[in-house]
């Protein structure tokens, strides 16, 4: 059975689930503390995912944080057969919710069959649809191509099988609902959040004081990030004392190179190991986010707004409707269109006017705005909707 047709009877819950003290904070390293709940209640990580994704890291951390021991199951045979792999290797789990992680639409059949069965509850976290991700962003088929629409068919039919689907943005909601079909009263909002342990303000380290004003972007080089439209942002600058730095990795990281070729104020950092990006990020004046022309890049907000703004640097984006609204008026973030490098170097032009009598307070409202609405609390108290609700 699935939850469209018959709901899996309730499973018992930690009464301290929504005991959140907000003046508790995040620890600056270590070990997350673990509330102790009345009730031990386990939560089952089902399929082929890397825990180690900065999504699947914020949210096991949080699982913890609220009393939850958190148990994988990794598939690994067959995603769509998970459920027989399960039985084969003898799993025995009784946890009181399976998660489904990001992009495994792939083990969302199995995980819905074993955990609906036992009477368990199921959440899916996609972050982002395969049909949307095959048609309208990698441009792979048309979508009234035979193949595109049997993908959206079967992306319909398995986002129908979880008893919540939540989503990294209000965006992508509203798509999950309009193209994907699934009724609005299932679908959450869960910000993406970041490891704080990790990316945090480092005093210790500025940029340079050289005369020139510092720009990155890291992260992975993909079509929504708009890599591009920063590489011709670059070349239109030449002449200002701009450096223009990029760390990271992705199939499209070759042509955004070749496509550099000769800007002498564009670097191409090596890679640093995960705990040394903060020291990069600081090291910059502002951070750059996501520019690409395609449906889902105005529906995101970039890992690497989370991190830039939780390190305290202020970033230029392009606009989504899901960031909290104050974002708008925010003097450490900068909204520009989509595929406009124009855009992209007045807005880093009005960054850098001024920029030595403003930067400090730039930085402080870059970390404040992070603080207020995008850190590890908020998203806790996120997550804690869902568990009450998937589980009431």
């Amino acid at each position: 059975m699935h939850a469209g047709k018959h709901r899996p009877p309730k499973r018992r819950r930690a009464s301290s689930l929504l005991d959140w003290n907000p003046n508790a904070g995040i620890p600056s390293g270590g070990d997350f503390p673990r509330k102790q709940a009345e009730v031990a209640v386990k939560v089952l990580w089902w399929g082929r995912f890397d825990e180690n994704y900065s999504r699947n890291r914020v949210y096991i951390a949080l699982f913890k944080e609220l009393g939850w021991e958190v148990e994988f199951f990794k598939v690994k045979v067959w995603p769509r057969l998970g459920d027989a792999e399960a039985f084969l290797r003898g799993l025995r789990s009784r946890p009181d919710l399976v998660w489904v992680p990001v992009a495994r639409q792939r083990d969302i059949a199995a995980a819905c069959r074993w955990a609906h069965r036992r009477g368990i509850r199921v959440v899916f976290d996609p972050m982002i649809s395969a049909w949307d991700k095959k048609v309208l962003e990698q441009k792979k088929w048309r979508a009234e191509e035979p193949r595109a629409r049997r993908l959206l068919a079967w992306e319909q039919r398995i986002m129908a099988m979880p008893d919540l689907v939540t989503w990294d943005t209000s965006c992508h909601v509203d798509f999950c609902a309009d193209v994907l079909h699934v009724p609005r009263a299932r679908l959450r909002t869960l910000f993406t959040g970041t490891d704080e342990r990790v990316f945090k303000p480092r005093p210790d380290v500025l940029p340079p004081e050289d005369g020139r004003f510092h720009v990155l972007y890291h992260g992975a080089y993909l079509p929504l990030h708009g890599t591009e439209v920063i590489v011709e942002a670059a070349r239109r600058t030449q002449n200002l004392p701009i450096q223009w730095d990029f760390l990271g990795w992705g199939a499209y990281k070759a042509s955004t190179e070749a496509k550099a070729a000769g800007l002498e104020n564009v670097r191409f950092l090596d890679k640093v190991p995960y705990v040394d990006v903060p020291r990069v990020i600081c090291a910059h004046d502002i951070v750059l986010g996501v520019f690409g022309t395609t449906p889902k890049a105005a529906r995101v907000i970039g890992n690497k707004v989370y991190e830039c703004m939780a390190c305290g640097r202020p970033t230029i984006n392009e606009f989504c409707p899901g960031y909290p609204p104050g974002a708008r008026d925010c003097a450490a973030i900068k909204f520009i269109p989509p595929g406009d490098p124009g855009a992209l170097v007045a807005a880093v032009e009005a960054y850098r006017e001024g920029w030595s009598g403003k930067r400090e307070n730039c930085f402080r409202a870059a970390r404040r705005f992070f603080e207020r609405e995008l850190s590890m609390p908020v998203v806790k108290r996120q997550l804690e909707g869902v568990l009450r609700d998937v589980l009431a």
